[in-house]
């Protein structure tokens, strides 16, 4: 009989816990898609701002992803068109007026193509860079071989395609 009553109380008190943390979950829930969507609105106003600056040096998008994540981020793949990227990269940095998250932006850039002659000693090339618009930014570098056709950089794309 004790067993039951306790068994009893604990039932009702789990209910009433479910129920308050469904109240709460809601609530968290509705103040969350919010601010997600705030947060995602501000990301890809900071990728708009410098979208022109990346074509300027060279630079083309080749996909965007939005993660839905805490905190969201967006993922913006970019690869050179030139095999000149990193001199084009500098050249926009010395001559445009760029605000510190576009500066942030291309140091990382040029940061990543700093390790290229590290890569190419261990038979890779930099291909595409991701640009993680998120707290805290980053970049991920995609390292092709460079024995793969498939993969090969930009300057063995330009060569191959001048014999054809």
């Amino acid at each position: 009989m004790i067993f039951e009553q306790f068994k009893s109380t604990a039932d009702q008190i789990k209910d009433k816990v479910k129920a308050s943390g469904d109240e709460v979950f809601a609530k968290v829930a509705g103040a969350g898609r919010q601010g997600l969507a705030k947060a995602v609105k501000k990301l890809f106003e900071e990728y708009s701002n410098i979208a022109p600056i990346l074509e300027s040096a060279g630079f083309i998008v080749g996909d965007v992803e939005l993660r839905l994540t805490l905190p969201p981020a967006i993922v913006v793949c970019i690869e050179p068109t030139e095999p000149d990227a990193l001199d084009r990269l500098n050249k926009v940095v010395s001559e445009m007026d760029l605000n510190d998250n576009q500066k942030s932006v291309l140091q990382l850039i040029k940061e990543a193509y700093a390790l290229e002659d590290t890569v190419k000693a261990h038979g890779h090339e930099i291909g595409q860079i991701e640009l993680v618009f998120s707290v805290p930014p980053g970049v991920n570098v995609h390292l092709s071989s460079s024995r793969s056709r498939v993969f090969g950089s930009v300057d063995q794309a330009s060569s191959s395609s001048d014999v054809d």
